[in-house]
């Protein structure tokens, strides 16, 4: 894969104990000429520091501005500051395999996709497999929430937007279903968690949040 046309986006919230390893892991499968941008957004700990050290770009958010607002600081960076056909978002847990990259690049190049999403195996929260379960059947998509997606560049000059409400990263997703654009799939493997700090929060909230979020979804689109 030429490399050099990705940038890797990564939202990141006090995240020391693994992101030197996610960056680095990314380097070691796509080459050192990938663009790998982490969103510091407003850590208390050494995020920052150990995504430099690992020779990734490192955006710093001056306040805390959460998951999807991160994740679209550093597509606007990509698109205004790189020139990339294609624009990646992951977690910077370590539950992604890099190696997952090289297959939904392949999907997104050989299949003309404007959006490519890994799907995972199972979603772990009853309020994430009912929000699947509503694409599913309006839009054959088993997995919307997926934090491994994969834009065209273009796609996301087009609609010049990722979230303009808490769509838990969904809405740029859904514009693109109902405006018929080319979104695939591709399976991917998830690894284990290396630290117990989910990227919604605690149970309750994360299960609030997200069921609030496919209910604005419904009556948005």
């Amino acid at each position: 894969m030429e490399s050099d046309r990705l940038a890797v986006v990564i939202p990141a919230y006090n995240e020391e104990s693994t992101i030197s390893n996610v960056v680095k892991e990314i380097f070691d499968v796509l080459g050192k000429d990938v663009n790998v941008i982490v969103v510091n957004d407003c850590s208390k700990d050494a995020t920052s520091k150990l995504s430099l050290d690992a020779g990734a770009i490192v955006l710093n958010l001056e306040s805390n501005h959460g998951y999807a607002k991160a994740i679209e600081k550093g597509l606007d960076y990509a698109t205004e500051h790189l020139n990339v056909t294609y624009l990646l978002t992951m977690d910077a847990d370590g539950q992604h395999d890099p190696r997952s990259i090289l297959a939904i690049y392949k999907k997104a190049v050989d299949g003309n996709c404007d959006l490519v999403i890994g799907q995972r195996p199972t979603c772990a929260r009853f309020s994430e497999r009912l929000y699947s379960l509503y694409f599913k059947f309006r839009f054959k998509i088993t997995d919307p929430l997926s934090g491994l997606k994969l834009y065209k560049t273009s796609l996301y000059r087009h609609f010049g937007i990722f979230e303009t409400y808490d769509s838990i990263g969904t809405e740029l997703l859904t514009c693109s279903l109902i405006n018929n654009r080319k979104v695939s799939q591709v399976p991917i493997v998830i690894r284990d968690r290396k630290d117990s700090s989910p990227r919604f929060g605690s149970f309750w909230t994360a299960n609030f949040r997200i069921i609030a979020s496919l209910f604005h979804t419904i009556k948005k689109f």
